[in-house]
């Protein structure tokens, strides 16, 4: 082995204990899973009528509606049910709340806290 190769595996071992490093950090000190998804759900606004409902295949089929603000939203699986063409959503930054306002003048309020495991 000449000197080269030795400076290209020690390199290579550098960068592999740098990231093997950097992920049990990042596990041990860095925020929950569930702590994402509360501040995710928290951060989300969304205010729009629905205008097309898919299931994305190329975002594992979940489903999705794109309001007719071009807004796109992504539906919780336990929500599929309640939310059709026509309906306006809206929830308000920093509220756990979804408000569903049905073309029948119902309204159905869907809670983020419910879908938290």
């Amino acid at each position: 082995m000449n000197k080269v190769d030795k400076v290209v595996y020690w390199i290579f071992g550098v960068i592999c204990i740098g990231l093997l490093l950097f992920f049990v950090l990042s596990l041990v000190f860095g925020p929950s899973t569930k702590q994402v998804i509360i501040e995710n759900d928290l951060s989300e606004e969304v205010n729009g009528v629905v205008d097309t409902l898919f299931n994305d295949a190329g975002n594992h089929d979940v489903r999705t509606a794109i309001l007719k603000n071009k807004q796109i939203f992504e539906i919780v699986s336990e929500w599929e049910s309640k939310i059709e063409k026509g309906d306006s959503l809206y929830k308000k930054k920093g509220s756990f709340l979804l408000e569903v306002y049905k073309k029948t003048g119902k309204k159905i309020v869907l809670n983020y806290k419910t879908t938290i495991k």
